[in-house]
């Protein structure tokens, strides 16, 4: 069980409430037509019981005349409140159905502006499969509660109330000795309640873990299918489908048992009704009629009752779901901007890194946030104690001390061995992540500074799998500046050396790419990304590995390419092919976080230390003597 299970639901209900208050005329409309519904019910019982007393009943036959006038006036009755029920269902079911599906849409608008709102802090340790279970399945569910709740709800209380009122009017007695249900029922309820919720939480978590096993097998097919793995995936999803079997079960187990338990008790006051209303009858105390009319009027008020076993697996499936979303919202974004923020977008490029220091384990919510099924008790104290250790005898930061600077158009390069921080060094500029401390200023600006879409807006990035989205080889260029005219696309295109290829696809730039570019080449998706950055302009570049993944002929045509965007902005190329940055300005060599060397290439060379052994180790001994 998810420990949020133990927190007091009135808070995220009332959240999901404000979202249905947003559209009160619907509320109200979608209410009206349920009540409108309910009210026609109501008078079925007395029709028949009409009919019993003034049509079928020998002791209350009255004339012919009378007699045929009772029936025209019955059945004139029928019929009107008949077309009234179907007006009304059809308005309740059709206002509902839209109030519900417009409040969808504005959290799932909402959740998803938020998501975007967080930072790298939260997406390196969430799967993306839990993220759009929170974003579809779970705010679909929690949906639910506007027709199985907050409408249904309204209705069912003007049924009871209604219905106790026209019981009353016919027998006190008889009323008093129908209500012995309730109190059997509200016992039944508060005792079953708890874990029908705590079922539907389960439920609705090992959805979202089956949803985010399969995203990432789905993403890793070509990887699954080369290790031969598909029978091992198969088991795996096996096992995660038995599990949620296993806990529908136990939620069906449970929302049975008080069905049961309801229909029971429903019956018990019927025969209640058809015992001791005899017996009022026999006694001349009500009609026979009127015995008919409180069955009636008894069933129609008994139906929330009966619906209630299922209206309430529906309200605690949806107030499971509600919470589940509303957890989401509770993540406080680490990157935000401060209310002064600077609004202009650098314009130099001019880089300065003071003290520096970086680490990813830090205590923000994003990071502690966590969308797959935890436990609770001792166990997450155990989780926490242990959490808190860890902190307290954490590792050294990934970027410890760093303070240097790059002037604007310097073309700055930096290498060392894997895990030395390279790629989170370039990630601070945009604030992907946020610093531990100290400052990083980009024309003389604090990063934290700057609003974050003109900060950004200065900086382009080309990575090594350079990443496609679905959609038109025109879409996914403009992608930075989806305004931007033919003519400027295409120039981008030439420029990256993209436009050959790109008129070659069966509808040139109109050609739809499938997920992650899969029916482009290696080549043709970086060169895409390079017209991407061309296009958008920034003043600071990043190339993280542009080229190491490529072909010759490809990487040829790409580091052409390169070399028309690196012109006159501020770049910081990170490579471990050494022999791509020998023409780098300046070389800064990382290891464990710290730069231990900086220098032109053959400077560092010459110094014989970290740089040199990793020439070295590429080129061999020859290459380092002849460059020193």
């Amino acid at each position: 069980m998810n420990e949020s299970t133990s927190r007091p639901p009135g808070r995220y209900f009332r959240r999901f409430l404000a979202y249905t208050l947003d559209y009160k005329p619907l509320l109200v409309l979608a209410i009206f037509m349920g009540i409108l519904k309910f009210g026609a019910n109501l008078t079925f019982p007395w029709l028949t019981g009409a009919a019993v007393d003034h049509i079928v009943d020998p002791k209350h036959l009255h004339t012919p005349a009378e007699h045929t006038l009772w029936i025209k006036i019955l059945i004139g009755l029928g019929v009107a409140l008949s077309v009234l029920h179907a007006i009304a269902t059809y308005g309740r079911t059709f206002y509902t159905a839209k109030l519900g599906n417009r409040i969808i849409a504005d959290i799932r608008q909402d959740l998803f502006d938020h998501l975007h709102r967080l930072s790298l802090h939260f997406y390196s340790k969430q799967r993306s499969g839990a993220i759009v279970s929170r974003l579809i399945s779970d705010i679909q569910q929690a949906s639910q509660i506007i027709n199985g709740g907050v409408v249904s709800v309204a209705m069912d209380m003007f049924t009871i109330v209604a219905g106790f009122v026209l019981l009353l009017h016919i027998s006190v007695k008889l009323t008093a000795a129908t209500m012995v249900i309730f109190p059997l029922y509200a016992f039944t309820y508060k005792r079953l309640n708890r874990r029908v919720k705590e079922a539907s939480w389960r439920v609705q978590s090992q959805i979202s873990k089956i949803s985010g096993n399969v995203q990432e097998r789905m993403a890793g097919i070509s990887v699954v299918k080369t290790y031969a793995a598909e029978d091992r995936e198969s088991e795996r999803f096996h096992e995660d489908t038995e599990e949620h079997f296993s806990r529908v079960l136990t939620q069906t187990d449970l929302s049975a048992t008080v069905s049961a338990y309801s229909e029971g008790l429903v019956h018990i006051g019927q025969t209640i009704v058809i015992s001791f209303g005899g017996y009022l009858a026999l006694r001349g105390y009500i009609s026979p009629g009127e015995v008919i009319s409180f069955l009636g009027y008894l069933a129609v008020m008994y139906m929330p009752v009966r619906r209630f076993a299922e209206v309430n697996v529906v309200y605690q499936t949806s107030l499971a779901a509600i919470e589940r979303v509303f957890e989401v919202f509770d993540i406080t974004p680490k990157i935000v901007e401060k209310p002064t923020s600077n609004g202009a977008a650098p314009v130099r490029g001019e880089v300065v890194f003071e003290d520096v220091t970086f680490d990813y384990a830090d205590d923000s919510p994003e990071s502690r946030a966590s969308l797959e099924e935890t436990v609770a008790g001792a166990e997450l104290l155990a989780v926490e104690k242990h959490s808190k250790e860890a902190r307290e005898h954490r590792r050294r930061p990934v970027l410890e001390g760093l303070s240097f600077r790059v002037e604007p158009g310097e073309r700055v390069a930096l290498v060392g061995p894997s895990g030395g921080g390279k790629t989170t060094l370039v990630s601070l500029l945009p604030r992907l992540y946020d610093i531990s401390h100290g400052r990083i200023l980009i024309d003389g600006v604090d990063v934290r500074d700057y609003r974050l879409r003109p900060l950004r807006g200065a900086i382009g990035i080309v990575q090594q799998d350079s990443f496609l989205f679905s959609g038109t080889v025109r879409e996914n260029i403009a992608y930075g500046r989806p305004h931007a005219t033919d003519d400027e696309i295409v120039a981008a295109a030439k420029a990256a050396n993209a436009h050959d290829f790109i008129t070659q696809l069966p509808e040139g730039y109109q050609t739809m790419l499938g997920e992650r570019g899969v029916n482009l080449s290696g080549g043709q998706r970086q060169r895409m990304s390079i017209a991407r950055a061309i296009l958008k302009d920034p003043k600071i570049l990043i190339l993280d590995e542009a080229t190491s993944a490529l072909d010759s002929e490809s990487e040829a045509l790409v580091q052409e390419a390169l070399g028309r965007l690196m012109v006159g902005r501020t770049c910081f190329i990170i490579a471990h092919r050494l022999s791509t940055v020998r023409d780098a300005d300046r070389i800064f060599v990382l290891e464990k976080g710290r730069i231990v060397e900086c220098g032109p290439h053959e400077e560092l060379v010459g110094r014989g230390n970290l740089y040199a052994r990793l020439v070295r180790q590429q080129f061999g001994l020859d290459t380092v003597l002849r460059a020193g």
